[in-house]
């Protein structure tokens, strides 16, 4: 399903998380990869946009939980792809996929802070508390938040947290959730739900008010 200009959410033959595919002319990103056996459906879709695996050039992990992280032993086999995720869940990433970090090609171990070459530049931005490790990233330009399990889209289609049974530290995840009001966001495209493509800033000023 086409979210936004050449921007994608991959639901059809995956598993778990939103998988966000994003088609740039110098190649894909994907940003999580669903639960293992997801990347079948992946590869179809990548293919079915004229593409090949050899032209996913970034895989961003959101966090390390399993139905973000899944496919990724077999995603790593089939490209060359750099594979981004924050230092403190590369600990989950290998619990998860059975991959030691010397087997991921390309592992970029991430702090929080960096400038990833998507989408013209996005900024990657700490946000502990779901886990220790989970970001959110943010693209000036097109003012989206990609928000991981930071901040979800529930079944009534309204912003929520994560289930706290899911969750390692609860009040660093509000503090996580709170700091993104930093940020000049028009869009937010969940982990989990439908994504707010217009007027999402103000739908989550009113939403961390009941925090």
């Amino acid at each position: 399903m086409l979210v936004l200009p050449n921007i994608y959410l991959l639901k059809k033959n995956v598993k778990g998380a939103n998988i966000y595919v994003i088609e740039e002319s110098d190649g894909i990103t994907l940003i999580d990869c669903g639960f293992e056996g997801s990347d079948m459906g992946i590869i179809e879709f990548i293919e079915s946009l004229g593409s090949s695996m050899e032209d996913i050039k970034n895989i961003v992990l959101t966090h390390g939980h399993p139905d973000h992280v899944g496919a990724l032993p077999e995603l790593i086999d089939v490209t060359d792809a750099r594979v981004y995720i924050h230092e403190n869940d590369i600990g989950l990433l290998e619990k998860f996929t059975g991959l030691s970090r010397d087997k991921i090609n390309n592992l970029i171990l991430l702090k929080g802070g960096e400038n990833l070459d998507i989408l013209e530049g996005t900024t990657v931005i700490d946000t502990p508390g779901h886990t220790d490790g989970s970001i959110v990233l943010f693209n000036p330009r097109r003012k989206i938040l990609v928000t991981g399990d930071v901040l979800i889209v529930d079944a009534k289609g309204e912003l929520s947290l994560p289930k706290e049974v899911y969750t390692k530290d609860l009040d660093k995840e509000k503090e996580s959730v709170k700091k993104l009001a930093e940020y000049d966001f028009d869009t937010i495209l969940p982990g989990h739900g439908i994504p707010i493509i217009d007027n999402a800033k103000s739908k989550y000023l009113l939403f961390i008010k009941t925090l």
